[in-house]
């Protein structure tokens, strides 16, 4: 996964952040690696809700605005790919009904999501991630934090993602971008 951050303490609106968290346009030179797969795990419902934003005022834990895009292993952007999160709310704790969405990719393979940064569950922070597409193998994987002392680096430190810290209407929030890569489904 690879990710561009933004210095701490930096006060922008929303819409100059994640214009700033823009990628190299050169991946679609590149040939990438498929991101690594993971299980679904146990919490895993394909009955979610179609929002990107999960998180809401009041909720437990900070805030964290992600921003992706889903790529194939040419570097080319997979437009509509549908995208399945779901994780711990910030106080460690799954619920049926929240912290749950699905939500299909922009034209350039592109995504936004408000969240929170989920609490600690069972190991490693972590968030779940499905990504299906007719024309490419369904992808299985988890989106994991750099830093978090749970997680453990020579094991799945390509899943990782780091974060950084900003102040957006007086409050801290966290800004992370990924890129998750598709297989073909022809294996090439």
């Amino acid at each position: 996964m690879h990710m561009t951050v933004l210095p701490v303490g930096l006060r922008l609106p929303m819409g100059l952040i994640f214009f700033c968290l823009a990628w190299n346009v050169s991946a679609a030179q590149q040939s990438l690696e498929p991101t690594p797969e993971t299980a679904l795990g146990p919490e895993y419902s394909s009955d979610a809700q179609a929002t990107t934003r999960l998180w809401a005022p009041g909720d437990p834990g900070q805030r964290l605005h992600l921003r992706g895009r889903v790529l194939a292993s040419t570097g080319q952007p997979i437009a509509n790919a549908q995208v399945q999160i779901w994780q711990a709310d910030g106080a460690g704790a799954y619920h049926d009904d929240r912290y749950r969405a699905s939500f299909q990719s922009s034209e350039d393979g592109g995504f936004r999501l408000t969240t929170a940064l989920p609490g600690q569950y069972w190991g490693a922070k972590h968030i779940h991630v499905v990504v299906m597409h007719p024309d490419y193998a369904p992808l299985h994987t988890r989106i994991l934090f750099k830093g978090d002392p749970y997680l453990d680096e020579a094991v799945h430190g390509d899943l990782a993602v780091s974060l950084e810290e900003v102040h957006m209407e007086g409050s801290p929030v966290l800004l992370g971008g990924v890129e998750l890569v598709m297989r073909p489904l022809n294996g090439n």
